[in-house]
């Protein structure tokens, strides 16, 4: 039996990824009155799954440019993720053909979360979501990109190892480590919010990882030593959190996609990249990210791309000050200037 501390890892892959097969299936074919935009009701299969969604198209005969919606963290439609309905909008506006679905499990797509596996099987169904828009004759299939917020930020890097199709990404606080390593920051930053000492959070910062990512009972017992200390450990990450006796306890597989960090896959992009992060965002550390974002896009020699931090915003980008609560609403105008100046940078 694994620790609470790895049972609450469980967590982290739901939190960063969705669910899917995996291979591509039957294929709707949109048609539309080129005259002005249109909507379609759409499905395409991915592996044991039927995914349920729309296409969006500008005015114009084509072949468009396109981008795909990708999801956030937990249940989501193709209208849930927070800032997609701007993206929709803008991308349609200036000419492309928009394609956002319902996540498996929610709206009228089919499937359940596999939680070690959820971003390997959420990027399988992205590929098939790049080439069902790849064989539809409204569009261009050399022009098709994919933005996606939070948890998107590590499916987009994994599908772009499954398919040369993607041409651009544009990720909004997607992170730039492993998702172990982002859970860690955000206990910390839930504890900071709770009113943790900073004695308690540098505990939780140094050894929380470690943890987790333990491949030795020495190694876990060592790490949880420090952090039993903490009184309110355990409401600050939100499940119990006790020793696990060495004869219950076992090392998380490597191979699950809690230890995937797309930076691996970041260094290697060459395709172009926006990559846009929130000051105050106590879900995915956006010092960490930015810094992590800049360093591989450089060491990649990617000849276009651009990473930039919006000031006192959140991680779905409302206004706050200090990330734990907003206070405001509207999304920051910078951010619109962002997507509108990408979108003619494509053009």
């Amino acid at each position: 039996m694994r620790c609470a501390l790895h049972t609450l890892v469980i967590a982290v892959v739901l939190a960063l990824a969705g669910c899917g097969g995996g291979g591509s299936g039957g294929v709707t074919t949109v048609d539309s009155d080129p005259s002005q935009p249109s909507t379609t009701e759409i499905s395409f299969r991915s592996g044991d799954f039927e995914l349920a969604g729309e296409l969006i198209l500008p005015a114009g005969s084509g072949p468009h440019p396109a981008i795909a919606i990708v999801h956030s963290s937990g249940p989501q439609t193709r209208n849930s993720t927070p800032t997609a309905g701007l993206i929709k909008t803008k991308f349609r506006d200036a000419g492309y053909a928009v394609l956002a679905w319902d996540k498996p499990g929610s709206g009228g797509s089919t499937g359940d979360f596999d939680p070690e596996f959820g971003t390997t099987q959420a990027a399988t169904i992205l590929v098939d979501a790049v080439g069902f828009l790849a064989e539809q004759t409204v569009v261009d299939p050399n022009r098709i990109g994919v933005w996606g917020l939070s948890q998107a930020g590590w499916v987009m890097p994994k599908a772009l190892t499954m398919t040369d199709t993607i041409s651009f990404m544009i990720v909004v606080n997607g992170g730039g480590e492993d998702g172990i390593e982002q859970m860690v920051y955000q206990w910390v930053q839930r504890a900071r919010c709770a009113g943790a000492s900073d004695e308690e959070l540098a505990l939780m910062e140094q050894h929380g990882a470690s943890a987790l990512k333990a491949t030795s009972y020495a190694e876990y017992e060592a790490a949880m030593a420090p952090l039993l200390t903490i009184p309110s450990l355990s409401r600050y990450v939100g499940t119990t959190i006790e020793l696990q006796p060495e004869d219950e306890w076992s090392p998380w597989p490597r191979d699950i996609d809690a230890f995937f960090d797309p930076i691996d896959v970041i260094e290697e992009t060459t395709i172009p990249v926006l990559a846009i992060f929130a000051a105050r965002d106590i879900q995915v550390d956006p010092v960490q990210g930015a810094a992590a974002y800049q360093s591989a896009l450089e060491r990649a020699g990617n000849p276009e791309f651009l990473v930039e931090t919006i000031p006192d915003v959140g991680h779905t980008l409302l206004p706050s000050t200090n990330g734990c609560a907003t206070q405001g609403s509207g999304l920051p105008d910078r951010y619109g200037e962002l997507i509108d100046e990408w979108i003619r940078s494509r053009e």
